[in-house]
């Protein structure tokens, strides 16, 4: 399968699948991810140049471990929920999860990620792919239709746009919804302008822009009424020994663990 005609942000699928399918043949993994391992083979892309970027495999797998586990709570409350996921990118999470019983779970991505997806996902009755940009906001209408818990998840996407883009996302989603559950990952501030140096980014054909993050969480709730902080996990506290040494060292500074930690964030949209 030739990934040649992926773009920039599409790109940056490939660095999470190369991570889940190495994370897999751990033998005590933090995310264990049987789909990416089998569809890493099936791809014509030289996956080899990321084996130095250590910190972004074993960082993106524990964010994605925490992004299931909050899922999995979400739909314990919920389990008759609508689930989709923005940039869902080739993310075999539905798989991964089990294929869970909710009314519904779409996977939207744009055409060129989307047409990859389906050589290597299949759809079912459950499970929808949809084929546009997250900010063509007809997607809304669909997952509202069902008349269900809605749960919106964002995974290694908000960053590659300016805080204008996502600021204007949450809005849409504030004004469209009367309540609804948002799970996504904020990147670590001080990367913002810095992919370049990003050690498995850099490494990619387009070399996406990293343009987005916040210091403070609770900040996004300036944007809009509706949006209320819950929850967020600091990826460092759960690398269970596998970050190299110095940054666990690191990481006990309080300037650095809060400037130099990606988070996973859970927002509850309401009145």
């Amino acid at each position: 399968m030739n990934t040649e005609k992926l773009s920039s942000i599409p790109e940056t699928m490939l660095i999470t699948l190369w991570a889940k399918a190495a994370e897999s043949r751990q033998p005590s993994p933090l995310l264990k991810d049987n789909k990416a391992a089998e569809m890493i083979e099936k791809i014509d892309y030289d996956f080899a140049k990321f084996r130095k970027a250590k910190l972004s495999q074993v960082g993106t797998c524990i964010r994605a471990s925490l992004m299931d586990r909050e899922i999995e709570a979400f739909l314990a409350r919920c389990p008759d929920a609508v689930v989709i996921q923005l940039g869902a990118g080739i993310d075999a999470r539905y798989e991964r999860l089990g294929c869970p019983q909710v009314t519904h779970w779409y996977d939207l991505d744009l055409e060129e990620a989307i047409s990859i997806r389906k050589e290597l996902l299949s759809e079912s009755d459950r499970n929808t792919f949809l084929a546009m940009s997250m900010f063509d906001y007809s997607w809304t209408e669909r997952v509202k239709a069902h008349g269900k818990p809605v749960l919106i998840v964002a995974e290694g996407v908000l960053m590659y746009f300016d805080e204008e883009q996502v600021r204007e996302l949450f809005d849409e989603v504030c004004s469209r919804f009367e309540e609804a559950t948002v799970i996504f990952d904020m990147l670590v501030p001080m990367a913002v302008g810095r992919a370049k140096q990003h050690d498995a980014l850099k490494e990619t054909v387009h070399k996406a822009e990293f343009k987005w993050s916040m210091l403070n969480t609770c900040d996004m709730e300036a944007w809009n009424s509706k949006i209320h902080f819950a929850h967020e996990h600091y990826l460092s506290d759960y690398n269970k020994g596998r970050y190299h040494l110095i940054f666990r060292l690191l990481y006990k500074l309080p300037y650095f663990y809060k400037r130099f930690n990606q988070r996973v964030v859970r927002l509850e949209i309401k009145k």
